[in-house]
C-alpha cells in the first residue's frame, strides 16, 4: 500500500495535480507498484522514512566533504595519495544493508567499496595512513538504524586502521 501511495504522490508530482492525466495515470502507478513488488518483495528489509530524512542531509554532507578532499589531492603540489586496501569486518549479513553501505563508504572521503567477501567490505582508500575505520563503523551503525536492523555497540579492535 506504502508503494502505491507513493507513486501515485510522484505521479501527481510530475503532473502538477492535472485530472486529464489520471487516465494514464492509473494505470502507470498500477504497473509502477506491481514491478515494484516483483522487483523487491515486500518482505525484504525496507528503509524507514523517519531515518532516512535524518540520514540523507549527513550523507550529503559528507558527499560534500569527500569531493573537496579528493579536489584536494589532486590540486595539492606534493599528490597526498597513497593508495591501498581495507578489508572491515561486517556487523550483519544482510544483503540489503551491506549493499546501501557500500554506496555510503564510496561517498566517504578517498574511499571506495569494492564488495562484501567473506563477511567483510572491501574498501579501496587514497590514503592508508588518513582512512579511519572509526568513521566507517559509525556509518555502518547508522545504516542499520536507517534500516530498523539491530546495532551493535561499536567495535574498536584495538586501533583505527583497517586491516591490510
Amino acid at each position: 500500500m506504502a508503494r502505491l501511495v507513493t507513486f501515485s504522490l510522484f505521479w501527481l508530482a510530475l503532473t502538477g495535480g492535472v485530472t486529464d492525466a489520471l487516465y494514464h495515470g492509473a494505470p502507470a502507478v498500477l504497473l509502477a507498484t506491481w514491478v515494484s513488488l516483483v522487483l523487491y518483495p515486500a518482505t525484504q528489509p525496507g528503509i524507514r522514512l523517519g531515518w532516512a530524512v535524518l540520514y540523507v542531509p549527513h550523507l550529503l554532507l559528507r558527499g560534500f566533504w569527500g569531493g573537496l578532499d579528493v579536489a584536494r589531492r589532486v590540486l595539492d603540489p606534493r599528490l597526498p595519495v597513497r593508495p591501498g586496501w581495507f578489508r572491515i569486518p561486517l556487523s550483519t549479513n544482510i544483503v540489503e544493508v551491506n549493499a546501501v553501505l557500500g554506496g555510503v563508504v564510496s561517498v566517504l572521503p578517498g574511499s571506495f567499496a569494492a564488495g562484501v567477501r567473506g563477511g567483510a567490505l572491501e574498501v579501496h582508500v587514497l590514503d592508508i595512513d588518513d582512512f579511519d575505520t572509526r568513521s566507517l563503523e559509525a556509518e555502518e551503525r547508522r545504516v542499520l538504524r536507517l534500516f530498523g536492523a539491530p546495532v551493535a555497540a561499536p567495535r574498536h579492535t584495538g586501533g583505527h586502521r583497517g586491516h591490510n
